[in-house]
């Protein structure tokens, strides 16, 4: 059946739901949407076939991942109409005088950071998760990630408060500036702080006559080093103005704010679209989605690798080499395909707008039937690194049945000598593969558990049809002779209702 419909008169996505609401989604087989030339009319094609239940359209269901294919027509997302937006040499100019790392190199080609860690260390504003040589630590990490920068000098400095218009006390500022002026290299002062006001900026420049930068900032510069996609990107842009609008204050540059994330937000709207109708089909075709979650460079995609042998999922010792959202595919011990989902590290004292931006990106994760919780267990900050995840994840639409399992990661380089309260998280080592197999079979039990699976024994016939439909549909995770009888087979399956069904089905139909 084809419908032919004005761009204008309703929105094809809706259409198409509007649609499956009329003769049942178990009607609705195939929906496509092609653009017809430069034509404004749309050609819905439906397939009103009923679901089959042979192995074949089962199989197909699978492997593809789709039982719903909508693509949104060009003339709602064209790429270079989007590239557009990102390309603003106005913009530019802009981003330029309010200085983000990453963005801006170094005149002589690398530019000296002195590295500052306010802490309090004492009152009620006292962290007591972590303690300032370990966020020190992160912070020169941070900046050792951009390669036009280089850490040349780095303190944790002692404050009553972070809110003061110059952070530090006079006296503090004053040595601090005689320290920068004497090493002669340095250009840029990083106070590692989420994101300084812009009257703390301006103080602290007046005094140590160079530039400051705040955490906000040197991650930005960080993901503009690893965007990729065109998505990603946009995400990037979008992050950027809340930072940009605490750096500027002419009534033009705000305008050309408001319009640059008026358009940005509207394109990613567009997208979220799209990403929406693809994970719908991702759960219609019934194959379960694992979420790899965790702090940044504790270990998500090696794991994901040492899983599936997806050599696409390449591991990097470097913070944020994730920015986009990746599927790989994999099967559990039982034979259950499973789909493993990539995702963006988390950090600390990153403000949630930032995290907000990259929102749509997480909510494949969100969707997804089990989460994985990666914990880098060598890491002196375990605890608070563990904290600071499970804190984003509570600020998620996560749906509170959704099983978290966490791993402590890297037992690999744990020393003897080193005790780790691992707090509850199962030990791993995805580079040496020790307790992987632990892990799996955890993951194997929520799978089954939150999928309505069952692992059923059939006795068989060697060499029969029902094996072929067996490990053509289900995928088989064991298969051995039976010790009675050597002219049968055992087979081990995880099974759900749906396919036992069409097993029976297809019993009856071959007779």
């Amino acid at each position: 059946m084809v419908f032919t419909i004005l761009k204008t008169s309703m929105n094809v996505t809706r259409f198409v739901k509007h649609v499956a609401s009329v003769v049942g989604n178990k009607y609705l087989h195939m929906c496509q949407v092609r653009n017809i030339g430069k034509n404004p009319l749309h050609a819905v094609h439906i397939d009103l076939r009923q679901f089959g239940t042979t192995p074949s359209l089962l199989k197909k269901k699978k492997k593809k991942h789709l039982s719903l294919v909508a693509e949104v027509p060009d003339s709602e997302w064209n790429e270079n109409e989007e590239e557009n937006i990102l390309e603003d040499p106005e913009y530019d100019l802009l981003t330029s005088s309010a200085f983000v790392p990453g963005k801006i190199k170094g005149q002589d080609g690398v530019s000296g950071v002195m590295v500052l860690q306010p802490w309090v260390k004492w009152g009620p504003r006292k962290r007591l998760d972590t303690n300032g040589e370990l966020l020190l630590d992160e912070a020169a990490a941070l900046i050792s990630t951009l390669p036009m920068y280089k850490v040349v000098a780095k303190e944790v400095v002692h404050v009553k408060s972070t809110e003061t218009k110059g952070v530090f006390g006079t006296g503090t500022l004053e040595r601090l500036a005689s320290e920068i002026r004497s090493l002669g290299s340095c250009s840029t002062v990083f106070v590692s702080l989420d994101i300084l006001k812009s009257k703390q900026v301006q103080e602290l420049e007046s005094i140590f006559r160079v530039r400051v930068i705040d955490r906000y900032s040197v991650v930005l510069g960080i993901f503009h080093l690893h965007a990729q996609t065109l998505e990603a990107r946009m995400q990037l842009a979008l992050a950027e103005i809340p930072y940009m609008r605490s750096r500027v204050h002419g009534e033009r540059e705000k305008n050309m704010l408001k319009e640059r994330e008026k358009k940005l937000s509207g394109s990613l709207n567009k997208l979220k679209g799209k990403r929406e109708i693809l994970r719908r089909g991702r759960i219609n075709s019934s194959i379960p989605s694992v979420a790899i979650l965790g702090y940044t460079n504790a270990g998500k995609t090696s794991l994901i690798r040492a899983i599936t042998g997806d050599k696409r999922a390449e591991g990097k010792d470097q913070l944020f080499a994730t920015l986009d959202v990746t599927a790989h595919g994999g099967h559990l011990p039982c034979g259950v395909e499973v789909v493993f989902i990539d995702t963006v590290g988390f950090i600390q004292d990153i403000p949630t707008s930032l995290i907000a931006s990259f929102r749509a990106t997480l909510e494949d994760a969100i969707c997804a039937d089990v989460v994985i919780h990666v914990r880098d267990a060598s890491h002196p900050d375990y605890r608070a690194q563990g904290q600071t995840v499970e804190k984003t994840l509570s600020s998620l639409p996560l749906d509170a049945k959704t099983p978290v399992i966490a791993v402590g990661n890297k037992m690999d380089i744990v020393t003897p000598d080193k005790k780790v309260d691992l707090e509850g998280a199962l030990p791993l080592s995805s580079l040496t593969g020790h307790g992987l197999q632990e892990v799996l079979m955890v993951l194997e039990q929520e799978i089954l558990r939150v999928t309505n699976r069952h692992i059923r024994i059939f006795k068989l016939p060697s060499g029969c049809e029902n094996i072929r439909w067996l490990r053509k549909v289900t995928g088989i995770s064991k298969e051995e002779v039976d010790p009675e009888d050597s002219q049968n087979m055992l087979i081990t399956v995880a099974i759900s209702e749906q396919e036992l069904a069409a097993y029976r089905r297809f019993i009856k139909d071959s007779g």
